[in-house]
């Protein structure tokens, strides 16, 4: 069941920019591109319009079970939207899909009513506009290999140079819960986590900024979903690996840690996302203990920060990736 309350610390989580993107301001609203677009209406544009007129009838609709159903129907336009649509600055502009009265921030802004996964998958689309970030392509910003590894891959520098995005942070950023990538390495392009293939990214003296959690290399990991017991790397010499003293630096910050979740958990874990990477939300390090003094192996207990919407898995009313996500994850297999 998906709950309408807003916790005081979720309600002002997602914040408009003061003022319109610069792109978005110089746009001749009388020029030929804007006309050319009202004149065609594409398809596009249709679907924003909708989108809108939806948001609309969420919000005047009074029977708990008509406004379910809407909210079902907004959520389809939102995620359609966040994978599918080819939109470009003109489209986004004259809609006025990012404006405070007419557009997205309608449903993250602080005195919404709308479901919390929502507003942050609205909040999520309006970030990445804003940003004058309009290719759907999940993996865009990425060399692709063709075929269905995507160890070849590697990161596009010309659009690293365009939206450069650090992963060296503490909490979320603008990542919004739920926040799904086909690959490790588009984790990195969107500045979620740090390492191409490593589970843990962090720098000395800092801790870790995220990990990810995937099942990989033969540990013996536990995830409860709220309580995760996560393995290091193997140390070397009889001391811990840099990896290692991360995390053993983060249980004395106590700072907090972003957790994404990989597909390659096993079949068995309720929290592993259906394909791909998807986060899960900020925990921090509260034990950890020796497992192999050769190796200097630890194991650390984490748990997750109070006051975070539900972890965005099956069977939670509001699971990420959603069926467009999917279907375009199935299509860079063939």
């Amino acid at each position: 069941t998906r709950s309408l309350f807003i916790p005081e610390k979720q309600r002002d989580r997602y914040k408009a920019l003061p003022e319109l993107p610069e792109w978005h301001r110089v746009i001749n609203i009388k020029g030929h591109r804007i006309k050319e677009i009202r004149k065609n209406r594409p398809a596009s544009y249709l679907a924003l319009d909708a989108l809108k007129d939806c948001i609309t009838r969420c919000e005047a609709e009074k029977d708990p079970s008509r406004r379910k159903k809407l909210y079902d129907e907004l959520r389809h336009h939102v995620h359609k939207a966040q994978t599918v649509l080819k939109v470009n600055q003109y489209i986004v502009r004259d809609t006025r899909i990012l404006t405070l009265e007419n557009g997205l921030c309608r449903i993250f802004r602080g005195d919404a009513k709308f479901p919390s996964d929502l507003k942050a998958d609205a909040f999520q689309l309006y970030s990445l506009w804003c940003h004058e970030v309009f290719e759907q392509d999940i993996l865009r910003g990425i060399i692709t290999v063709k075929g269905r590894d995507r160890g070849a891959d590697r990161l596009d520098q010309a659009y690293k140079s365009k939206h450069p995005a650090s992963p060296k942070f503490y909490g979320e950023g603008d990542l919004v819960l739920g926040h799904w990538w086909p690959s490790q390495l588009c984790t990195v392009r969107d500045g979620a986590h740090g390492a191409t293939q490593g589970g843990i990214f962090g720098e000395k003296d800092k801790g870790a900024y995220s990990i990810v959690l995937s099942g990989g290399g033969g540990y013996h990991d536990h995830d409860d979903g709220d309580t995760i017991e996560y393995s290091g790397t193997e140390g070397k010499n009889g001391k811990a690996s840099e990896n290692t003293q991360h995390l053993i630096k983060s249980r004395d910050l106590q700072n907090e840690i972003r957790v994404i979740r990989s597909s390659q958990l096993v079949k068995t874990n309720r929290y592993r996302p259906k394909c791909g990477l998807r986060y899960d939300g900020l925990y921090k390090v509260t034990d950890y203990w020796l497992v192999n003094q050769e190796k200097q192996m630890y194991r650390f207990k984490l748990e997750r920060c109070p006051g975070q919407d539900p972890i965005r898995c099956k069977g939670s009313g509001a699971e990420r990736p959603t069926s467009f996500e999917v279907e375009a994850y199935e299509d860079l297999k063939k």
